[in-house]
């Protein structure tokens, strides 16, 4: 590990659209020396825009992997969470903290696995959700007496709608699928259970825009582990433009693409534009009971590209990057364990929002949303 005035020392495996907004943010701060990983031309090429060095190493090969994480205070898994076990692997072996953006649930239970009995911390599923999402939702279920309901609404899409779909390439397209075609964990009278994705829909009016939402993707497990016996209600919804829903029903079950997800895959990737100029929203609602009257408090957010370093990062890898870049750093102060499994619940809320990295999240309070 560094000490005194040595540079902590991180590795970004994956030169992909948040590894190398990741890569940009830390660059700015003279305490981080930082690695840069990936063998793709796709990556070559964001890499050089952006004048980052970037070496030519493939996750498979445990070679080339031992050899880049031998020096390393931390590394981050910026991608596909099939690629990231490996990674996880190489870190226990040479003592090396560990983080990674995964949202695959099986993925992160075998990585929580290594992770328990590592030397070093282990933090998976940083980034917007899980990972930011969980510690506002944790901490706005205990500032709020006699919680009884929470639901957590987010949504990733673009600031204006161009397309039928209400949708762009801002995040991995087999992610997407993967929240529209599995069940989504959540809590209902206090149990965890599994709700049927796509289901639900409700209409938004935030900041004066209309939206929909409607279930997708999971509540995180460890988070419904918090909350399971303390609250009747937990669940998580996409938001969307409105009719987006309604064209994925006629894509997966119209056209039977559910059983052909490869194809929707490339007719998505394909067809859908690639865009800084996106849009990330999180709606955080907690209902409560006093007596016979219940209450609603709702926390949200909404947040825009910005420039770093010269370049304009979308709003979707600058929020999941910052918060990466704040639990790094996190780490160098010692501020979270310095060994074995960290929840993303086990980070506070307070040390991430006094965090030069992501303060700026919370430097506006969210403002009153409705739903109808």
């Amino acid at each position: 590990m560094s000490q005194g005035d040595q540079k902590f020392r991180v590795t970004i495996m994956g030169g992909g659209r948040i590894g190398t907004a990741l890569a940009l943010i830390l660059s700015q701060a003279p305490e981080f020396a930082v690695t840069l990983a990936d063998p793709t031309e796709p990556a070559r090429d964001r890499a050089r825009e952006l004048d980052l060095p970037l070496l030519d190493i493939d996750p498979s090969d445990h070679g080339g992997l031992d050899r880049l994480l031998r020096n390393a205070d931390a590394v981050v898994a910026a991608m596909p969470a099939s690629a990231c076990l490996p990674v996880a692997e190489a870190a226990k072996r040479h003592g090396t903290h560990y983080l990674d953006l995964n949202e695959d649930s099986a993925i992160a239970e075998k990585i929580a696995e290594i992770g328990r009995s590592a030397s070093r911390s282990f933090v998976p599923q940083c980034g917007i959700s899980p990972g930011l999402i969980s510690q506002l939702t944790l901490d706005f279920a205990n500032r709020t007496p006699g919680a009884r309901e929470v639901q957590i609404r987010i949504g990733i899409l673009p600031r204006h709608s161009t397309n039928r779909l209400g949708y762009a390439l801002t995040w991995d397209i087999n992610g997407l699928i993967a929240e529209y075609t599995r069940p989504s964990m959540a809590l209902r009278d206090g149990r965890p259970v599994e709700l049927r994705p796509l289901s639900d829909r409700e209409v938004l009016h935030i900041d004066g825009c209309r939206y929909e939402a409607f279930v997708s993707g999971s509540v995180p497990k460890s988070l419904c582990q918090r909350l399971e016996g303390r609250i009747d209600t937990l669940m998580s919804k996409t938001i969307r433009y409105p009719g987006h829903l309604d064209y994925i029903h006629f894509l997966l079950d119209d056209l039977r693409l559910r059983e052909r997800q490869d194809i929707l895959c490339n007719i998505l990737r394909n067809a859908l534009p690639e865009l800084n100029d996106d849009q990330v929203l999180m709606l955080i609602s907690v209902r409560e009971q006093r007596q016979t009257r219940g209450t609603e408090a709702i926390w949200w957010k909404r947040i825009v590209p910005a420039r770093i370093g010269g370049a304009l990062v979308s709003a979707t890898r600058r929020t999941a990057a910052s918060h990466v870049a704040a639990v790094l750093d996190l780490l160098r102060t010692a501020e979270l364990p310095l060994e074995g499994l960290v929840a993303q619940e086990d980070i506070p809320l307070a040390r991430l929002r006094e965090n030069r990295f992501l303060g700026w999240v919370f430097s506006e309070e969210g403002r009153p949303a409705a739903a109808a």
